[in-house]
């Protein structure tokens, strides 16, 4: 029979001398319990990580949940190092560990070994929500696609030393354009720290001036040891680098966010050594065909200029230059005559005219009417002709000019038409 609902409030009521257990005590056998029970010691949980950390420590701290319960979880930093992706709010996983409880605080936290997401659609329904989120914000516009440069001098690689992508990014680079440089930065490309690792080079190789494209990947494998190349942080720095980025993630049916975000996706990092750069072969062919083709050009030009020069020097004008101008000569001679025959008409006509013009004047000039009997009569004081008596006065002085000299003269009278005396003219 079990005992009733006041069991305990009894058996103190009956006897005080019962000890009641001190809190660490209470603590200590709840620890006990719970870390003794089987199911509990080694046990997986399902659930959708949030209020995710981690800590410069290298512990991850973080809580997973569902619609009926969340408990915190813990995941010590030598653990961490094991996991194939860095966890993110919002992803759904399992978890295997076991619980403990921790008496100063009186918490029970669930003591993470390993992370996995909880099957393909847990892992793709992550993915496809950062997609989304970032296609948004427009991170995967062709709008902002840089095209890739012709002829690079110098190709950036990212990637791990260890893995066979760097050994084949690099033949494939040395083998179809040997003249660029190959700078390569050796990183991290699965794990935990592999999207920071990333990011480090990233930001190494944005301070290299002279750097023309960059490449950066890795090789094939399971999606979750392709999960880095998934990470947001690592999505907004490759949007964000100053060169064209090429990515070369795994194998070319395996696709990334960093697919999306990139410049450019090759399908393989081999592929992508191909697109980064030209084949020296065909770009010495292209040369070497350009170089005919001008060759043949200047040459045809040449050609033709000289069967044109060859005209020329064939033409009589050439050969014979005094035949052209003997005509030229002759045209000359006879402009010369007419303009000599045309100035001496001219000049005749123009000295008869002026003759008759002579003629005209000498028969206005006032001597050849002095010579006739006339006299010309002015005032003396101001040169005036006078040309009527009544110009003068009595007193007047006057000068008259006759054929052979000049008078003085001063008026005394004028005689007027009628006879009557009203001014004389003495000559003084």
């Amino acid at each position: 029979m079990f005992p009733g609902p006041n069991f305990m409030r009894d058996l103190f009521s009956a006897d005080d001398s019962i000890e009641a257990f001190s809190v660490g005590e209470l603590a200590f056998q709840i620890k006990r319990v719970l870390e003794a029970d089987p199911i509990l010691c080694d046990i997986a949980v399902t659930g959708e990580i949030s209020n995710f950390k981690a800590y410069p420590s290298g512990h991850l701290y973080f809580t997973l949940k569902d619609d009926a319960a969340q408990v915190r979880a813990v995941m010590w930093r030598k653990n961490v190092a094991r996991l194939a992706y860095r966890p993110s709010d919002g992803d759904r996983v399992v978890a295997t560990g076991h619980v403990e409880f921790y008496g100063p605080r009186g918490e029970v936290s669930f003591i993470a070994d390993t992370l996995r997401f909880a099957g393909a659609g847990a892992q793709a329904e992550a993915f496809e929500r950062l997609k989304a989120e970032l296609a948004a914000e427009g991170l995967f516009d062709t709008a902002r696609k840089r095209p890739l440069p012709v002829m690079p001098r110098c190709i950036g690689l990212i990637t791990s030393p260890a893995g066979a992508a760097a050994h084949d990014v690099i033949s494939v680079l040395r083998r179809r354009w040997p003249l660029a440089r190959v700078l390569f930065v050796p990183a991290t490309v699965q794990g935990f720290e592999a999207a920071e690792d990333l990011m480090r080079a990233l930001s190494w190789a944005a301070s290299v001036d002279d750097l023309d494209v960059l490449i950066i990947g890795r090789g094939g494998g399971a999606a979750e040891d392709l999960w880095a190349f998934n990470d947001e942080d690592l999505a907004r720095a490759v949007a964000e680098f100053p060169r064209p980025v090429v990515s070369a993630v795994g194998h070319e049916t395996d696709f990334t966010i960093l697919d999306f975000v990139a410049d450019l996706r090759a399908p393989t990092p081999s592929a992508a050594a191909e697109l980064c750069a030209p084949d020296i072969r065909e770009v010495s062919a292209l040369v070497h065909s350009l170089r005919g083709r001008l060759h043949h050009a200047v040459a045809g030009d040449v050609e033709l200029a000289r069967e044109r020069l060859n005209g020329l020097m064939t033409r009589r004008a050439l050969t014979h230059p005094h035949e052209r101008l003997h005509p030229m000569r002759e045209r000359v001679a006879r402009l010369r005559t007419q303009v000599r025959d045309a100035a001496g008409r001219r000049v005749k006509i123009e000295r008869q005219s002026v003759a008759v013009r002579r003629t005209q004047l000498q028969a206005l000039d006032p001597r050849r009417v002095l010579e006739r009997g006339y006299a010309l009569v002015s005032d003396a004081a101001s040169g005036q002709l006078v040309t009527s008596a009544h110009d003068t006065h009595e007193g007047d002085r006057l000068h008259i000019a006759l054929r052979d000299g000049t008078l003085a003269a001063r008026v005394e009278s004028e005689i007027t038409s009628s006879g009557d005396h009203n001014h004389t003219h003495d000559a003084l």
